[in-house]
């Protein structure tokens, strides 16, 4: 008799917390589907106080701690992240990375992103977390150690989606080093293998402010650049006098895809243009607003379509 109630009693146990996980996770799911940052604190909040330790009460603190660092408060964001302890919530060390890094907290953050790369099998937020380093690096003005870590990042299997970021940061590391033409070496890279990306438009401003400073003794025209240099008498076609002037705004695989953003850039107002190119063997469709014309304000323009979401950069066709 006393046997039997004895596993009645265990039985119940285990429904009762059987239940009460199955509540917080349903608590869970309604506070990640919840829109308005308040009452979704209020229930993050709420769950992390039934069960500290359970792993829902910690997935919420991490959800908490998220929610604050893109409120840009980073403090509180730390402070939640120090809370968990669940073996589950591998992200902790990749939040707490970001958030050392904008609190200038840089050797704090190179350590919990090397805890990061060690334990998560994340490939994206690896990535991540070696630019995470290379940053701290950089602020610190560590240029050697920054470029070490961009390039242990280059040879390995992690690199992915940042390739243009990898080429732009490489190049900022040795032109901060003063090893200006190895830095002109990666911003040629990343031009030339990435002509419509914003890090492009990037590499091309640094690559006219080493120029502009006597850093380099290049031809601009050598490396696809827009900027225009003091007049000379050349032919048409290399003046670029048949030039028109375009902001691109996305590259697509779809023609149809491209057709559709370009009907949302119409609808704020300007004209646009679809056309093709070749990038590794496969066709991409272009989306380009414009043109525009020499006089007409394109910082005015780039800050209208930035308003609604479109990045854009300044691209030349015939």
């Amino acid at each position: 008799m006393k046997k039997n109630i004895f596993i009645i009693c265990l039985l119940t146990v285990y429904i009762v917390s059987s239940f009460g996980k199955l509540t917080q996770e349903a608590q869970f799911k309604k506070a990640k589907a919840e829109k308005d940052g308040t009452a979704m604190t209020i229930l993050f909040e709420r769950i992390y106080q039934e069960d500290h330790d359970s792993v829902f009460g910690q997935k919420s603190l991490l959800e908490l701690a998220k929610y604050n660092f893109f409120k840009r408060d980073y403090k509180n964001a730390v402070s939640l992240l120090k809370k968990i302890h669940h073996q589950e919530i591998s992200d902790k060390q990749y939040w707490l990375a970001k958030s050392y890094l904008k609190l200038g907290k840089y050797q704090l953050s190179i350590i919990s992103s090397q805890i990061f790369i060690a334990e998560s099998n994340e490939n994206v937020k690896i990535e991540n977390a070696f630019f995470i380093i290379a940053e701290a690096y950089l602020q610190q003005k560590m240029y050697k150690r920054a470029f070490n870590t961009l390039e242990s990042l280059r040879t390995s299997k992690y690199i992915n989606n940042n390739i243009p970021l990898l080429h732009y940061k490489m190049g900022i590391c040795k032109e901060q080093q003063g090893k200006f033409e190895q830095a002109l070496m990666f911003y040629k890279k990343l031009k030339q293998d990435f002509p419509y990306h914003q890090y492009c438009y990037l590499a091309e401003d640094r690559i006219y402010n080493l120029k502009k400073n006597d850093k380099l003794e290049i031809d601009l025209s050598e490396i696809n650049t827009f900027r225009k240099e003091e007049p000379v008498e050349e032919s048409k076609a290399a003046t670029g006098k048949d030039l028109k002037i375009y902001l691109q705004v996305g590259a697509f695989g779809s023609e149809d895809n491209a057709e559709k953003f370009g009907k949302k850039v119409r609808v704020i107002g300007y004209k646009y243009i679809v056309f093709s190119k070749i990038k590794n063997n496969s066709k991409l469709y272009v989306v380009a607003a414009g043109p525009f014309d020499e006089n007409d304000n394109l910082k005015k323009v780039i800050q209208k379509l930035k308003k609604n979401d479109i990045n854009s950069y300044v691209i030349k066709r015939y």
